[in-house]
């Protein structure tokens, strides 16, 4: 009897320790967004269900291996109903609950895209992934912006009122203040223009020459090297390669899809993983929780160059992703 009570009692302070051990790593290791912290919960919930009954099965054969390994003569067991009853009702509660918990994990939208459940305040932003050999190329649509600034910009067909002429050279004629309004990609409602040169859409540039210090309008001209404060973008679009930023505490639906053949978008610090297939789309949605930058892999082979098909996701404060949308829009109207 006392051999057993110490068994029993070093099994329970085994299980103690790996669960002291485990709970700091987890509390360590974080969470990148809503669906990594989803899957982390679930895969710590079932540990601390499968430590406990690991312990309790490898204690009792060590213990009957320590016990009865001498023995000369295997003796037939007795039949115990309280023990059948009791392993079987343990058997069903723990499946009960792994199963409760696995349903509401697997249940989030932010964790399977099929998901009848329905995300909070909606995706606040949609964004296209390509998979392409051997880069990914993404893609904003409806882009909107308030109250943005950008530096070294070039634009075409832009409208400036109220502007001052500062210089006429040979590059064209330097322009500061007033307002800018451009309808090329998306509209560009309005921006105060810090700065600039209008290249070409102004005729003859020698003709503003006695204009310098003047208020001046154009019409339809192109513009280089400017600053823009307060800018106002609708309806945008914006591209970029190999980098997908989103904003943080937002929700994101990534409709993902390939221009050649399989690929599949691998995000492991924020728990996204979905196959790209050609002609179709797959949908993944998910929040992210923390600022930074995250590895992107390609999970499926690809040839020849998927092990350099990589990229990163950039977590953003909200301030920060506007304005990083309006320099690329900006960067791409030149």
């Amino acid at each position: 009897m006392m051999n057993r009570k110490r068994a029993g009692a070093m099994a329970l302070f085994g299980a103690a320790l790996l669960l002291m051990a485990v709970e700091p790593a987890a509390a360590q290791s974080g969470s990148a967004s809503t669906t990594q912290e989803a899957i982390s919960g679930l895969n710590s919930n079932l540990f601390y269900v499968a430590v406990p009954i690991t312990i309790l099965v490898e204690g009792i054969l060590i213990y009957t291996v320590w016990k009865f390994g001498k023995s000369d003569e295997a003796k037939p067991t007795q039949e115990n109903r309280r023990l059948e009853i009791t392993w079987t009702v343990a058997t069903a509660v723990i499946l009960l609950f792994v199963g409760v918990a696995s349903y509401q994990v697997l249940g989030s939208p932010y964790v399977s895209a099929s998901s009848e459940n329905t995300l909070e305040g909606g995706p606040t932003q949609e964004i296209e992934v390509y998979g392409q050999k051997y880069n990914w190329n993404f893609v904003y649509r409806n882009v909107s912006v308030d109250g943005a600034s950008a530096t070294d910009v070039s634009m075409t067909n832009v409208s400036i009122q109220g502007t001052s002429v500062k210089n006429v050279t040979d590059e064209g004629i330097v322009i500061s203040g007033g307002s800018a309004s451009s309808a090329t990609d998306g509209a560009l409602e309005s921006a105060s223009l810090v700065n600039g040169t209008v290249t070409a859409g102004a005729g003859n540039a020698s003709q503003y020459e006695n204009r310098i210090g003047e208020q001046v309008s154009f019409t339809d001209v192109s513009v280089s090297g400017a600053a823009v404060e307060d800018a106002s973008i609708s309806d945008g679009t914006v591209k970029s390669t190999n980098t997908v930023v989103m904003p943080k505490d937002e929700n994101i639906r990534l409709n993902i899809t390939s221009r050649d053949w399989l690929h599949a978008f691998h995000v492991p610090a924020m728990g996204l993983k979905q196959d790209a297939l050609p002609g179709e789309s797959n949908s993944i949605v998910t929040k992210p929780t923390s600022t930074g930058e995250y590895q992107l892999y390609c999970a499926e082979y690809c040839g020849v160059g998927h092990s350099g098909m990589l990229g990163s996701v950039e977590v953003k404060t909200q301030s920060d992703y506007n304005s990083w949308l309006a320099q690329s829009w900006f960067s791409a109207q030149g």
